[in-house]
């Protein structure tokens, strides 16, 4: 896969990183230590996993090598997220620094193959993980959101973004 038809992807994810943006925005501060059963993420860690998570792949390819996550600096951001908004606020930074990961890659980057802890893979690779990881999670959102008794966002509505 070269850059362009990267990026083409990741204008994609960029839409309905939108959405997910107006998701979390229908919870409350309170609900976001809301989870279904014990073992389950909660809503602030489910939004912490995907965005840190996008941010964390695209960085760790742009530097040629992705490591396993610091679970104390995960802490530490988590701890910040105390509002709904400062929740988006870190979703919208952690989009943008994968954004400008990507964008600082040439082609032969975007093609070279990048060490992690789960394997080695091409480097854009791990962007579609990513990408992969967002609308599973993305999903989990919405369905706390519905056992709250709220409606989500209407899937594609990128109208709205």
């Amino acid at each position: 896969m070269d850059k362009n038809t990267l990026s083409d992807r990741f204008d994609y994810l960029t839409m309905a990183h939108g959405v997910t943006l107006r998701a979390i925005g229908s919870f409350s501060d309170g609900e976001l230590d809301f989870r279904p059963v014990p073992q389950m993420r909660s809503a602030r860690e489910l939004i912490h996993h995907i965005y840190a998570g996008e941010r964390g792949l695209a960085q760790g390819v742009r530097q040629g090598r992705i490591e396993a996550d610091d679970p104390k600096a995960a802490e530490l951001e988590m701890a910040a997220m105390t509002t709904v908004a400062a929740a988006q606020e870190f979703a919208r930074s952690c989009h943008q620094a994968a954004l400008d990961a990507l964008g600082e890659m040439s082609d032969a980057e975007v093609a070279r193959i990048v060490e992690s802890p789960y394997g080695s893979f091409p480097a854009w690779q791990f962007f579609l993980f990513a990408y992969d990881e967002h609308w599973h999670h993305r999903g989990q959102l919405y369905t706390y959101l519905r056992l709250l008794g709220k409606e989500p966002p209407f899937l594609y509505d990128y109208e709205g973004n």
